[in-house]
């Protein structure tokens, strides 16, 4: 179920949204059974660079340890519903490997889901970076884990099996559907599927999508160009191609940096798209690429069915270091903007810029 609100109600939830602000549901105690509202967390790619792998070994424990990354925004993504991020690594065993042939280790994984992520999606640029074994060895080690994915299958009967990955909570249909431009030019190794962004089949997966009696559907796309920080005309016509096609909400990957979050107007109403989400862990470091956003959306039951009712952002600076306040252990830290003031002053200086770049390029 798609925004129905009228124009003038749009505005207003815009703004709302940049600013997160929550009064908009204030507004609407007459309509919104509170008891019945849904909170998803989309967060960006989850890179795997060798001095990642290096930073994250604990010769203690004799285990690659990730949890104590996130702790700043740990509490964000395990209070909601479902917290769904992009895995752009496969999970290929050793010898581990960084760009640009990833394979990381299998507790990268494990710890995304102690601290709270429930759904990775797996169709990008470096799916088949270690060929079939990697593709399958990733979705094994996700189903070991329980943690639902969609986006790369081990065979079309799989694809179709599976497809779309349908989450249901407190009575509400949603279903995720991911897919990506391309595989840095490697053929997808049969029988292996990987989604691709392909209308006609985009389409083919949302018409599925609603004859299963999903009530929301929301693509999540590989797309768009390395490092430019606003969206590229092929993302705004695919954007537009899937609202015309009915689904409620659009999520972007791909770039490495924050690109804007705007409404796609369609015949009857409009829908939120985020063109890229930036990075959540990586080791770029240029302006621009050391962070990235979370985006909050929230579903409320109005008037007895559920619609989105907001689109906000989270953003965060990766800190690529150690102190006393983070428990003296090196690593790669998802930062808020309320958490820089524990950080060196060289640091907090460029997370300072990173924010204030991201203020610009979201208009806030």
């Amino acid at each position: 179920m798609r925004l129905l609100f009228p124009v003038f109600m749009l505005c207003v939830i815009m703004f709302h949204s940049c600013k997160g602000d929550d009064s908009q549901h204030e507004q609407m105690t007459d309509s919104v059974s509170v008891d019945s509202t849904i909170t998803l967390v989309f967060a960006g790619d989850m890179m795997s660079h060798m001095p990642q792998v290096k930073a994250a070994y604990n010769p203690q424990s004799k285990r690659h340890e990730y949890e104590h990354w996130f702790q700043f925004l740990k509490d964000t993504i395990v209070s909601a519903d479902f917290a769904i991020a992009n895995l752009e690594t496969p999970l290929g065993g050793e010898p581990y490997s960084g760009y640009p042939m990833f394979s990381a280790p299998d507790s990268f994984a494990e710890d995304l889901k102690k601290v709270g992520f429930d759904v990775l999606v797996t169709a990008n640029n470096h799916t088949v970076d270690k060929g079939r074994m990697g593709l399958e060895r990733t979705l094994t080690v996700l189903d070991s884990l329980k943690i639902k994915h969609t986006g790369s299958f081990r065979n079309e009967q799989e694809r179709e099996a599976s497809t779309p990955l349908m989450l249901e909570i407190k009575g509400v249909k949603i279903a995720i559907l991911s897919y990506t431009y391309g595989t840095n030019g490697i053929s997808v190794p049969k029988p292996n599927v990987v989604n691709l962004i392909d209308h006609a089949r985009m389409e083919q997966d949302i018409i599925k999508a609603r004859k299963d009696s999903a009530d929301l559907v929301i693509p999540v796309i590989h797309w768009g160009v390395e490092y430019q920080t606003y969206e590229h005309p092929s993302q705004v016509k695919t954007a537009e191609f899937l609202a015309s096609k009915g689904v409620d909400a659009i999520i972007g990957m791909h770039p490495h940096v924050v690109q804007p979050n705007k409404y796609i107007k369609t015949k009857n109403d409009s829908i939120p798209v985020a063109y890229s989400l930036g990075n959540v862990v990586a080791n770029m470091r240029d302006r621009y690429k050391d962070g990235g956003i979370l985006i909050q959306l929230t579903i409320t039951m109005v008037n007895d069915t559920p619609r989105i009712t907001s689109f906000n952002d989270i953003p965060f600076w990766v800190w690529k270091g150690s102190s006393k306040e983070v428990k003296g252990i090196h690593g790669y830290y998802v930062m808020p903007e309320s958490k820089i003031s524990i950080l060196p002053a060289g640091e907090a200086k460029k997370a300072q810029v990173f924010f204030d770049d991201t203020r610009k390029i979201l208009k806030k």
